[in-house]
């Protein structure tokens, strides 16, 4: 199973793999299609709200999907140093990958 830390792990149970630290995922994201939908069906706009938001959200768990079968392959044993950054069409999620101590 691997761990996952916002910050740094502690260092007297994991060594940063070099060769991949700092790797970015990047993915697009769209409000396109949601727009066309409410236009062509303005009703069901109704009660609802933060699209945007749940956009995001539904696109950083696909990244995050991405970045566990990553540290699977690479067999990591920990995930830490995570920085999200959201920008208008584009999401980035830089992440480094650890292995155990010993």
């Amino acid at each position: 199973m691997i761990e996952v830390f916002k910050n740094k792990p502690p260092k007297k149970h994991y060594v940063l793999m070099k060769r991949y630290q700092n790797i970015e995922f990047k993915s697009k994201y769209s409000m396109e299609l949601l727009n066309k939908f409410f236009k062509e069906f303005p009703e069901e706009k109704r009660g609802r709200r933060r699209f945007r938001d749940k956009e995001i959200q539904n696109v950083k768990h696909l990244l995050y999907e991405k970045i566990f079968q990553k540290g699977i392959s690479i067999k990591a044993d920990c995930i830490g140093l995570i920085k999200e950054n959201v920008d208008k069409e584009l999401i980035t999620i830089k992440v480094s990958f650890f292995k155990k101590n010993g």
